[in-house]
């Protein structure tokens, strides 16, 4: 909401892993669109070693979700730079 506005420039790296806090571009597996979103870490599912994590909205009218077994998504990169323009 106020930390990113219309017009910011995020750039995302595929090859960082993220970590509590970071925002992320992910994607549910059942989903055609990516999402940036907050990333909160859940730990391991101990059955399938898979890990579980919340993807935590930046508008908090929105439901956070949840990536576990039953709802298999991914991380596509992690944002390394948010850039705001201060002059049009």
């Amino acid at each position: 909401m106020d930390e990113f506005r219309p017009g910011d420039v995020v750039i995302i790296d595929p090859a960082v892993k993220p970590r509590p806090g970071d925002f992320v571009v992910a994607k549910l597996d059942d989903d055609e669109s990516a999402t940036f979103k907050k990333y909160r870490s859940r730990g391991v599912d101990q059955a399938t070693g898979v890990d579980l994590f919340d993807l935590v909205p930046l508008n908090p009218d929105w439901p956070t979700i949840s990536v576990t077994p039953g709802n298999p998504g991914q991380v596509i990169g992690t944002m390394m730079e948010h850039r705001r323009r201060r002059r049009r």
